[in-house]
């Protein structure tokens, strides 16, 4: 059988080094709606990231926050691209945003819309991120020229020049302009959904950053930029001086506070008092759009309804006087109460076992990384109604997670819908260039789908094989494939059978291109060329001091290689290479339970590779050359 046309070669040890990061890593909010973020990083295509002057956190929604890329990210980090994440459609991208643009920000009355400035002050829109995925899905709108900051939310838009904020209500088309405090200029405005707003201006006598000092006068002072704040209860029509002067201002949805989980302050409803009885953990404990915007190969999902948003948690009601905020506000004393990082160690402990029935314990090696990637994103989505008492979110999806084709050496990321008749994924393993899912079918039934580097998804079959018990993939070099089950107990008074999905190396989406091995006795199970399987198992009344290796093929006999091996020592692993069955013998006999009294070894106590002999005899691996051993 020749091998798989699909197959893919291993990355080179500089690509390896690369494959399945985290390629959002550096990604940060940079624009937040009711349903909808947007993610960037350095590298996208605008201009610099950065927090926004008068201290607001880097990634926070927040006008004058992030402009959503920067030159250049990372040496050697692959641009993705700006990303979205929806509520209801999961994980969107990347977004075709305009070039050069220096701020993105979500606001609409009743969708989600998503705006664009560029440099000059041009703002353009895109009636949802959906538009924003198509090259022509943005309009230009008006401009608020020379304009550095924004901010977005509800249904307005505003933007800062020197002494004057400008603030829409008609999608961006016109704006009104009013001045905020005057002979100081505007660094950073914030716009809650409710329409209330506030603005950083820079205070009296703040030093100011990158000003050549004048002749003959000492060079004004480095540090944080010293910012009088101000709000707007009227939409930005006037503007007061706040009673409450935090040393940092950030948004958080409909929050706007100091950003200090230990000391919180937050702007209340009224949009001009702040509270201290605002509870963070309000803020804290609803998962951000982010935590979907991570790949890997583990089914993820979260409760629907529960993301924090520009609309969630609500802007905190008035305080009583007894907890307001008020004056500018002293360095927070931390009494030490405020949490801490609880960390522990969880022993790892293997189960006692004998002979061959360590092979039992024995964890393949993951194949090698290829250029392509099937990995999934975080955005699956359960409803707790539906959730058993104790059960898994993940495994009582109404909406599964959003799949991606990864390209290991470009860092491109294509974002795929999971195949129509997979309403419940369980698995997703990759090997050779292949990946390979398995749903949960009819009676926990395993049906399986595959996808490579074109082409859509490709159904093969459903199969009675426990969906939830896929443990591992294993491939051969020409890529047949092998998918185990969980692995018996080798202390167990009675095991189970061994469980596999062989498939041979055809083209995806093949009929019976895979074929189900059930093993008695079975401790090992490996894929061989040409679409075969070694399997090895040992009768349960030799207690692991036997083992039998034998050969499956498709549509041929079983082909017994060995029967009767007798095994003095403990095996820890079996090894298929060049044709030779290799096993591994333990140096030392592992302790059995307490109580257990394991019988003497016998025979010679080589430790390291042996290979299973035409006479059925395990006889230690000779040494390579030493020319291969330099």
């Amino acid at each position: 059988m020749p091998p798989a046309p699909w197959i893919e070669p291993p990355l080179d040890e500089h690509e390896r080094a690369r494959a399945e990061q985290n390629l959002f890593s550096d990604h940060r909010e940079v624009a937040l709606g009711a349903r909808v973020a947007v993610f960037a990083a350095p590298g996208d295509g605008g201009g610099a990231v950065g927090g926004a002057a008068g201290g607001a956190a880097p990634g926070a929604a927040a006008a004058g926050a992030a402009g959503a890329a920067g030159a250049a990210g990372a040496a050697g980090a692959p641009a993705v691209g700006p990303f979205a994440v929806h509520a209801d459609l999961g994980v969107l991208g990347p977004l075709k945003l305009p070039a050069g643009f220096t701020w993105v920000g979500i606001a609409g009355e009743r969708d989600d819309a998503l705006y664009v400035a560029t440099p000059e002050g041009a703002l353009h829109r895109a009636a949802d991120v959906r538009a924003a995925l198509r090259p022509d899905g943005f309009e230009q709108r008006g401009s608020v020229p020379g304009a550095t900051v924004w901010d977005a939310s509800g249904g307005r838009i505003a933007a800062a020049v020197g002494e004057r904020v400008s603030v829409s209500a008609d999608e961006g088309r016109t704006f009104t302009s009013a001045v905020v405090a005057p002979g100081k200029v505007v660094r950073a405005v914030f716009v809650r959904p409710d329409g209330a707003l506030v603005a950083r201006v820079s205070a009296a006598g703040a030093p100011s950053r990158g000003r050549p000092a004048p002749a003959g006068r000492a060079a004004p002072p480095t540090g944080p930029v010293v910012a009088d704040t101000f709000v707007s209860s009227d939409r930005g029509r006037t503007w007061s001086r706040s009673t409450f002067q935090p040393r940092t201002v950030e948004r958080a949805g409909s929050w706007i506070w100091n950003g200090d989980p230990v000391c919180p302050a937050v702007l209340s409803r009224d949009g001009r008092t702040w509270t201290r009885a605002a509870s963070v953990d309000l803020l804290h404990d609803r998962p951000t759009f982010g935590a979907a915007l991570h790949l890997s190969t583990a089914i993820r999902a979260r409760e629907l309804g529960v993301l924090r948003s520009a609309l969630v948690p609500q802007a905190p009601v008035p305080p009583p006087s007894s907890a307001a905020a008020v004056g500018r506000e002293p360095p927070c004393k931390d009494d030490g109460k405020a949490g801490g990082i609880a960390g522990g160690l969880r022993g790892m402990f293997r189960a006692a076992c004998e002979g061959a029935l360590c092979l039992l314990t024995d964890v393949p090696p993951w194949p090698s990384p290829t250029r392509t990637w099937i990995a999934a994103f975080g955005d699956g989505l359960c409803d707790p109604a539906r959730v058993p008492p104790g059960g898994a979110c993940a495994a009582h999806l109404v909406r599964p997670p959003t799949f991606a084709v990864v390209d290991q050496r470009s860092g491109a990321v294509t974002p795929v819908a999971a195949p129509e008749g997979c309403a419940q994924p369980v698995a997703l393993r990759n090997a050779a260039g292949v990946g390979v899912l398995v749903c949960r079918a009819a009676g926990g039934a395993a049906a399986l789908f595959v996808r490579g580097a074109e082409g859509p998804w490709r159904a093969e079959g459903s199969h009675a094989f426990p969906a939830d018990a896929i443990e591992r993939i294993v491939a051969a070099p020409d890529g047949t494939l092998l998918l185990r089950a969980e692995t018996p107990s080798p202390s167990a008074p009675k095991r189970a059978p061994l469980q596999a999905l062989v498939r041979s190396p055809l083209p995806l989406g093949a009929p019976q291109a895979w074929r189900r091995l059930v093993v008695p006795d079975g401790v090992a199970a490996l894929p061989a060329p040409g679409g075969a399987a070694l399997l090895a198992s040992s009768p349960a009344a030799s207690a692991g001091a036997l083992l039998d290796v034998s050969l499956d093929r498709p549509e041929q006999p079983l082909l017994a290689l060995a029967r009767g091996i007798e095994v003095s020592h403990d095996l820890s692993e079996i090894d298929l290479q060049d044709g030779r069955v290799r096993l591994f013998v333990r140096p030392e006999l592992v302790l059995g339970l307490p109580g257990q009294r394991r019988r003497p070894p016998t025979g010679p106590q080589d430790e390291g590779w042996h290979v299973l002999t035409h006479g059925g005899e395990l006889v230690p691996e000779a040494p390579p050359p030493a020319d291969e051993r330099r």
